[in-house]
């Protein structure tokens, strides 16, 4: 395999071509040039004093970057009290497989009947 891979490199040698793998020019000046979702030259023409100075621009689009990413987590991503309830979850096939072989034994009404089902000890009245 290696004697191939090197008489291939050989071969493009000779040709004076190697070929390299180039992203096009849009992709690779896509991080370079661009706030999200704004363009950045609308950013040095509407807003000078944001723009002024390369380090400040540096500074304020970290933050920028930061905030969105944090209100996308927060506020998008992880809404509160959504998905808190297993009872639409499907069960695979080891846990039916496993459930069916303790219904079969008797195992099952034992586990549910000794199943601790409260956190705090629990006063009979």
């Amino acid at each position: 395999m290696a004697l191939l891979l090197r008489s291939a490199r050989a071969v493009g040698a000779e040709r004076g071509t190697l070929a390299r793998p180039q992203l096009p020019a849009s992709l690779a000046q896509a991080s370079k040039t661009s706030i999200p979702f704004v363009p950045v030259d609308w950013v040095f023409r509407f807003f000078p004093y944001f723009s002024r100075d390369k380090v400040r621009f540096m500074f304020r689009f970290n933050q920028i970057s930061f905030g969105c990413g944090l209100g996308y987590f927060y506020l998008w991503c992880h809404t509160p009290y959504k998905c808190d309830n297993y009872d639409h979850f499907d069960e695979s096939m080891l846990y039916k497989y496993v459930k069916g072989n303790l219904e079969k034994t008797g195992q099952l009404e034992e586990n549910l009947r000794v199943k601790v089902k409260h956190f705090y000890p629990q006063t009979e009245e």
